[in-house]
């Protein structure tokens, strides 16, 4: 069980990808603020922006290793639950620390909800979606 979650520079790897993620996340997020879109709006919008390109880099880069014989778009599939999912534990930090700091600007509160929801998406992902294939 330990080896489905990969070794350390896949978590690296994982890391970096997420790292990207953040960058289009709040990218996205202070692009959609500044279209006048409310802020508990914006948040799942963005997230939802940074989980495809994730989900391309993941596959691509991060867990290329793995035998991935499985189809794409079930793997795309997994991704997207185990993200929406994800999506949950940080749109709901989001909304937590919204309501607690109301005066803290919503990029920072968006940035530090992105936290808790990686380590909820790299272990789900790496357990389930990126999963080596059984021979």
């Amino acid at each position: 069980m330990i080896a489905a979650f990969g070794t350390p520079r896949t978590f690296v790897k994982f890391c970096l990808t997420g790292l990207s993620g953040v960058v289009v996340n709040l990218g996205s997020f202070h692009l959609l603020l500044e279209l006048g879109v409310h802020k508990y709006l914006a948040s799942p919008i963005a997230i939802e922006i940074s989980v495809f390109s994730n989900f391309f880099i993941n596959n691509y880069w991060t867990f290329a290793d793995r035998d991935l014989s499985s189809r794409k778009r079930i793997r795309g599939l997994r991704f997207h639950i185990v993200s929406l999912l994800a999506l949950g534990v940080s749109y709901s930090t989001f909304v937590v620390l919204s309501e607690l700091l109301p005066q803290v600007n919503p990029v920072w509160l968006q940035g530090c909800a992105i936290a808790p929801g990686t380590l909820f998406n790299y272990f789900l992902n790496s357990y389930w979606t990126f999963r080596e294939e059984e021979r």
